[in-house]
């Protein structure tokens, strides 16, 4: 049943109906007290998550469309320093394009994730980190995560170091282009996640079934990765491959064979049981 009595609905109250999706309900808050808007909760440590920071982290796309009509600051801040924009680069990138639809400020970690590489050269000019100050991510990795070839190439000439990560995002997202940019750039084909101890190769093979992904394996392959390094948990590329093809087996044919692919590739390639 939907709540709209002012006396009744809170800030958290109205984070739980934005976490479910609930339009109308929000709709109706928001209509009777618009105070909310500004309201603020915490959320995973930090203070200052307005309704709009709840809605992108959620990734509800309608939420954030309706929060912003009804008067929501585009500008709000936590009290780390991210905007709702920022937010989303972090937990959402597909409401990336929304955000600037819906007139949210760039900067440079919004512009190489968006592949604007000419506001990324002015915010570099104006002197702009090569990292995100804010959520800490360099931007070379959030330009691959964008597919942003032309910000990539352009962080790359300012003197971007390849080696933060760039290479496991391009691969997790089967990026064939960026992967063989960031290696003729120096990335370390084999380096290691710090906490999972995955390598770019697990992270391609993890991906599946994108139509690049033996493209992009047998690039990392050629580039010499190890074919039988595991994670931290002990799975190689060629474990992860055909769990997800058992995973895939029954439900979709069609992934389940592209695994099957990869899995024998790898196998081609030197890969042990």
């Amino acid at each position: 049943m939907t709540t709209s009595t002012t006396t009744r609905m809170t800030a958290p109250r109205l984070g739980r109906l934005i976490a479910d999706g609930d339009l109308e309900a929000v709709r109706a808050a928001v209509q009777d007290s618009p105070r909310l808007l500004g309201s603020t909760v915490e959320r995973d440590g930090q203070g200052g998550w307005t309704p709009l920071h709840v809605a992108v982290a959620e990734g509800q796309g309608e939420v954030v469309r309706l929060l912003v009509e009804a008067g929501a600051y585009l500008s709000a801040r936590t009290e780390h320093g991210r905007d709702p924009l920022h937010t989303a680069l972090e937990s959402a990138p597909a409401l990336v394009p929304l955000l600037r639809e819906l007139g949210a400020p760039v900067d440079a970690a919004s512009a190489a994730y968006l592949d604007d590489a000419e506001r990324l050269r002015t915010e570099l000019d104006d002197g702009a980190p090569l990292a995100d100050p804010v959520t800490g991510v360099d931007l070379l990795t959030l330009a691959t995560a964008g597919g942003a070839a032309a910000s990539a190439r352009t962080l790359l000439d300012r003197g971007a170091d390849a080696d933060r990560g760039a290479l496991h995002a391009a691969a997790g997202r089967t990026r064939l282009e960026l992967v063989r940019l960031l290696l003729a750039a120096g990335a370390d084909v084999n380096r290691r996640e710090p906490d999972t101890g995955r390598s770019p190769l697990h992270a391609a093979v993890a991906a599946g079934p994108g139509h690049d992904a033996p493209e992009v394996v047998r690039e990392l392959l050629d580039a010499g990765a190890d074919v039988n390094a595991t994670t931290a948990d002990g799975a190689s590329a060629l474990d992860i491959s055909r769990v997800a093809a058992a995973r895939n087996r029954r439900d979709d044919a069609a992934q389940a064979t592209v695994h099957d692919a990869l899995a024998d590739l790898l196998v081609a390639r030197g890969a042990m049981d």
